[in-house]
């Protein structure tokens, strides 16, 4: 009978044989690489031979550590590790056996390990016998060193692991409203935030101690300014702001006169040295993966040109400094094509632009399933990563919020500064029920963060159209906690459809804008979006992600969808006569018209530089509206006729014939009035998101200012969320934000 594992040094089965203070597993004498936790479950297998070891067992034994893990999916690839290491087989084992609902067992037989014979040293039996005694005792005193050393090496490794210091929780600050962004001065002690806590409901700037006290009001103007970051010597905030026309700006610590930096820009952020700041220009409600919808910029801190840093993504976005302060770590993609998934990750670009390296963190979270398909992070994306929020010098490690289920939580990841490569596991810091966010770390064990809920519905206002002028007051009409974006009116203003994931999944809904019923158009695992509702309210287009492709369906209330084009991306309008659907895609985007019945489609406006989109058909269907994308931050309205014969005259609309209506943001777009004198928009020309309205002479150009028809300058704003306007309505989706900064440290950070 063997002696317990606890008083050897090795143990051998078959040809393997496992080293335990080495902790190395032998094949045939030739070393087997096998990393630790794989390692530490075969010791705990063979020291319970025999025996069913449970998986909540080993969890406690091998991820006793504090550390939050997919535990499920951690296991069962130490245990194929482990089964790879050994030419072990699940089905048909030899060593390790499966036991259904309950666990683990070891089946192979233990040996003892061939020792390699002493020699006798020569004498007589007279002289031998002393040197006997003496050669007893030293080996006496040898293996009970080494079973000293084996006690101790079976103890590190089947001890249950001690567990670190616990968080400490700590809830900064106590608003009703909004307060959120935090970062965290370096020394720790002071944390500066954007809140909308002020009388007059906009976004300010606030600083308080991480000891506790009142905060300091930096900014008063509530003019969108938010996501301040500390200098390195913690004397100065830059933030970006909605003021003249938005842009990066600098601010003393404790309050003072602010001083522009950058024009457009936002999340900018110091680097390690406090000279340069780096910052993106784009809309974030447009999807990652789309080219040409962001840029990554590096300027002096004191002011100066801008200089692009990786002018070879098609899109980039939302820069964070390694500690050498040489390279951005970067939201980056490089495909011509959208919604390309391998193109898509963080990467590590050189200021200088000597080179960028793919860290790899999107195949790392793809291969741990924990990939978002279809979030509400970023609102109409499918495809994305999560944002690197913060770049720890001590430990090299990248920490971000993420969904993981029906929560956001924080994360951390290991990022090499030298490969560029994402390294060690992935670890879960936070496991709260609710969405943490924006997190920011100093350099002490000290994170902030806020925990912050968003509510999305839809909204009504009673509009004279022709007139411009509002009925009545705005009012909430859809009211579940669910998501809700990319509302349209039917023209009657009825019915409204929008999507929604009240029912688990993205999918399209109908309400009856009279009854308030509300209905699944055609619900789907699939996310659906975009809904377009034709001209009599009977057909629905809409837009589908579908095993890794694009598609853009019709359906009617109730029955079966029909598939109109595979790999397009969205439509915006259905002609009055409901045979002819305006779409946009491509590379760049234009926009085409799509016969309903047979499918065929013709560019009607397209350029080789801009992205041209959110095409709308005046109501006699002779002109079309729509937005001429121009830089990732830039974008302007644009009408251009379509002739007296409608979309059947004529294919390419020439430049030369678009008129400029409005200068707006990339994400926005026109809405005509009934009488096609008035075209209404979305622009934030005031610093908000606000709605407005153009009226337009009889040779299609602007006549006089544009008006406003509605401001939008409190907690309920506007955000890309979609909007439509028919039937003496007008109806938009609106997010709330309510939150606060929330500190976590352990003991003995500072």
């Amino acid at each position: 009978m063997l002696p317990p594992i606890q008083s050897q040094s090795r143990l051998a089965f078959g040809n393997f044989e496992v080293n335990i203070p080495a902790a190395q597993l032998l094949k045939s004498g030739i070393r087997v690489r096998l990393s630790a936790q794989p390692f530490q479950i075969l010791l705990i297998l063979l020291a319970h031979r025999g025996d069913v070891v449970s998986r909540e067992r080993l969890r406690e034994q091998v991820w006793s550590d504090g550390t939050f893990v997919d535990f499920e999916h951690s296991l069962n690839a130490a245990m194929n590790k482990l089964r790879n290491a050994l030419s072990d087989s699940a089905e048909n084992p030899r060593y390790i056996e499966t036991v259904p609902g309950r666990g683990y067992r070891f089946i192979g037989s233990l040996e003892r390990p061939s020792a390699a014979p002493v020699p006798s040293p020569a004498g007589t039996v007279q002289e031998e016998l002393p040197r006997r005694l003496s050669l007893r005792r030293r080996w006496l005193a040898v293996i009970a060193a080494c079973v000293a050393v084996l006690l101790g090496a079976a103890w590190w490794f089947l001890r249950p692991k001690a567990e670190p210091a616990p968080w400490d929780l700590t809830r900064l600050t106590a608003n009703s409203g909004f307060s959120g962004f935090p970062t965290l001065s370096p020394d720790g002690r002071l944390v500066a935030y954007s809140s909308d806590q002020g009388s007059d409901g906009g976004e300010d700037l606030y600083v308080t101690q991480v000891s506790g006290g009142p905060s300091i009001r930096l900014t008063l103007d509530g003019n969108g300014n938010s996501r301040p970051d500390f200098s390195p010597d913690g004397t100065k905030i830059v933030f970006q702001s909605n003021r003249d026309g938005g842009g990066i700006y600098e601010i003393p610590a404790f309050g003072g006169e602010v001083r522009f930096v950058a024009r457009d820009g936002q999340n900018p952020k110091f680097s390690p040295d406090g000279s340069q700041v780096a910052y993106w220009v784009g809309d974030t409600g447009v999807a990652y993966p789309i080219p040409g919808t962001g840029a990554v910029f590096v300027v002096a801190a004191a002011g100066g040109a801008p200089r692009r840093v990786g002018a070879n993504f098609t899109t980039a976005r939302l820069p964070i400094w390694s500690r050498d302060g040489k390279h951005l770590l970067m939201i980056g993609y490089t495909s011509a094509k959208p919604y390309d998934d391998a193109n898509l990750d963080w990467w590590l670009v050189a200021v200088n632009g000597a080179g960028a390296v793919k860290t790899g963190v999107n195949e790392r979270l793809a291969h741990d399933r924990l990939r978002l398909r279809g979030g509400t992070s970023t609102v109409g994306s499918v495809l994305y990563v999560p944002v690197p929020a913060s770049w720890s010098a001590a430990d090299d490690t990248v920490i971000f919020s993420m969904t993981f289920g029906d929560t956001r939580n924080l994360w951390e990841i290991g990022v090499s500064p030298v490969t560029g490569k994402v390294t060690g596991d992935l670890k879960r810091l936070t496991t709260g029920a609710g969405n943490e966010v924006s997190p920011s770390r100093s350099l002490g064990n000290t994170l902030a963060f806020e925990k912050v809920e968003t509510r999305t519905d839809v909204w009504s206002l009673s509009v004279d159209l022709n007139r411009g002028t509002p009925r009545g007051a705005l009012e909430r009409i859809t009211q579940s906690p669910a998501d809700r974006y990319y509302v349209s009116l039917s023209r009657d203003g009825r019915q409204a459809a929008f999507s929604s994931d009240q029912a688990g999944r993205s999918n399209i809904w109908i309400r009856d804008l009279d009854s308030g019923k509300e209905s699944s158009l055609a619900r789907s695992p699939d996310l659906q979006r975009f809904p377009v509702i034709s001209t009599s309210g009977a057909r629905i287009a809409f837009s589908a992600y579908e095993k890794g492709k694009r598609a853009v369906y019709a359906s009617l209330p109730g029955g079966a969808p029909e598939e109109l084009c595979e790999g397009c991306l969205r439509a915006t309008d259905w002609s009055r006569d409901e045979r002819t659907l305006l779409m946009f895609g491509g590379s760049p985007d234009q926009i085409n018209t799509l016969d309903v019945a047979s499918h065929r489609q013709t560019p009607i406006l397209k350029n080789p530089q801009y992205n041209l989109l959110y095409g709308r058909f005046s109501p006699d269907n002779r002109q079309v509206s729509f937005t001429v994308r121009t830089a990732p931050n830039r974008a302007h309205i644009a009408i251009a006729p379509l002739g007296a014969s409608g979309t059947k005259a004529f294919g390419i609309i020439p430049e030369g014939a678009w008129v400029h209506i409005a200068d707006v943001g990339p994400e926005d777009w026109g809405e005509w009035s009934p009488d096609g004198k008035t075209l209404y928009f979305t622009s934030m020309k005031d610093g908000h998101h606000c709605l407005w309205g153009q009226r337009i002479d009889t040779s299609s150009h602007p006549l006089g200012e544009p008006f406003a028809l509605l401001h939008l300058h409190g907690r309920v704003s506007y955000r890309d969320g979609g909007w439509s306007a028919a039937g003496g309505k007008i109806a938009m989706v609106f997010s709330e934000d309510t939150g606060n900064i929330w500190m976590m440290s352990r003991s003995g950070a500072h």
